[in-house]
């Protein structure tokens, strides 16, 4: 299956949340493999402005092999979580790729 969403930046930041306890429920949550990526979001004025968008991931072991700094196109998919805050995740079975069209190439001397 190919999301309808991808999103498009630069890899920043790689990491994993710790496990934890609700304070509400008292239920115990597992820890979660995250991604941060840096993008441009296009304004009404013709502007942009960067952002940082955390998505989390069932599957890191393939986004470790990616160079922090890289520009990456992200398969995501996302729901609220409340007014004003969205939640960013990566499909089961998705991957991250390294952006072809950004992509330096070293001419032969």
């Amino acid at each position: 299956m190919k999301p309808m969403f991808t999103l498009n930046g630069t890899l920043l930041h790689i990491f994993e949340t710790g496990k934890g306890v609700n304070k509400k429920t008292g239920e115990e949550y597992d820890s979660q493999d995250k991604i941060q990526i840096l993008g441009d979001i296009p304004l009404q004025n013709g502007e942009i402005r960067k952002d940082i968008v955390t998505i989390t991931t069932h599957d890191i072991g393939h986004i470790k092999n990616i160079p922090i700094g890289s520009s990456v196109n992200v398969p995501v998919g996302m729901f609220a979580q409340g007014k004003g805050l969205i939640t960013y995740f990566m499909p089961k079975g998705s991957k991250a790729v390294l952006d072809a069209s950004n992509v330096t190439i070293k001419a032969a001397s």
